[in-house]
């Protein structure tokens, strides 16, 4: 795994992989002005922070990094925080109560270790199981916020937008409306299919309209390569197409499980990860009010695992 910060403006970079499609593998933002920075998002793993941080400050010699905006709770985007404990952790309010609802870093080693006696077990294994979480402490923001929330970095204007619910139960965004560039955190994801754990699809295409509304036309997703204004309006009106799928299907009656394989055969083909289309299933049809929908991080892994098989 080879990763690199990628200058996108005079005061922002992003962090990115050559893994475009695997699991874990999350991109990170930095904006820096007058000696000072805000990171957007850790990494999963202490290892993987720590490189991050190194070509920082190979990057940026002397800058000094006092806020730490994570994009929502899940490990891969905030696993790495503890290595900045003179760092302001901010995200919003409805991210932060998320929290309690993310897998520990004991239980997903507990999870990948375990004997193979399911396919939900082989599929965590298969994704998860080659990262070393020895030695993280999970450390929540130490301020959260609502609605939209400006701040500055030196002198460039920061944007902290609460995009509400989506692929988590609380996403957030990053704006730098002079150099329109925009970090979308897993509200966006480029090249693979997305993991909608919020339990409502329709979230997410309102989540996609938020950060096209904003005007900005350099985008960097959770996970995959920069987009601009056309790859996130792709990216919105495949979410679209999915729900139409999926909302007939259960007003059809449809069983979950069938509609997801439907799904999946018809809108799978062209990104990694096609099993993800099941917690898109699965949001859809909450959002049509179909009862006894599987939800929570174990109950929807366990779809996904069914439907890679």
């Amino acid at each position: 795994m080879t990763s690199h910060l990628r200058p996108l403006s005079d005061s922002t970079w992003a962090w990115l992989h050559d893994d475009r499609t695997g699991w874990g593998w999350s991109n990170c933002g930095v904006v820096a002005s007058e000696g000072t920075a805000l990171l957007v998002d850790t990494q999963f793993t202490l290892a993987a922070t720590r490189n991050l941080l190194d070509a920082f400050v190979g990057a940026l010699p002397g800058v000094r990094i006092e806020t730490v905006v994570n994009s929502h709770q899940n490990g891969d985007h905030t696993w790495g925080n503890q290595l900045l404990p003179d760092a302001e952790i901010v995200t919003s309010s409805a991210s932060a109560a998320h929290l309690c609802h993310e897998m520990n870093p004991a239980q997903l080693t507990a999870l990948c270790q375990a004997a193979p006696s399911s396919a939900v077990v082989s599929y965590a294994a298969k994704h998860f199981g080659g990262f070393d979480f020895t030695g993280v402490e999970v450390m929540p923001a130490t301020r959260t916020f609502t609605g939209r929330e400006e701040v500055k970095v030196g002198t460039v204007l920061v944007e902290l937008l609460d995009l509400g619910p989506g692929h988590s139960a609380g996403d957030v965004a990053v704006h730098i409306p002079d150099e329109g560039v925009l970090f979308a955190g897993d509200a966006i994801f480029s090249g693979m299919h997305m993991v909608v754990w919020s339990g409502s699809l329709d979230a997410c295409v309102r989540s996609c309209q938020s950060i096209l509304d904003t005007g900005a036309e350099t985008i960097v997703p959770g996970h995959g390569p920069v987009l601009d204004r056309v790859g996130v309006t792709e990216f919105r009106d495949y979410l679209l197409r999915v729900g139409e799928s999926a909302d007939a299907y259960a007003r059809a009656g449809v069983p979950l499980d069938e509609a997801a394989r439907r799904v999946r055969d018809e809108h799978g083909q062209s990104w990694a990860h096609p099993e993800r289309l099941y917690t898109a299933t699965a949001g859809a049809y909450r959002d049509a009010g179909i009862q006894g929908v599987p939800e929570g991080t174990f109950a929807l892994v366990e779809g996904m695992a069914g439907l890679a098989t």
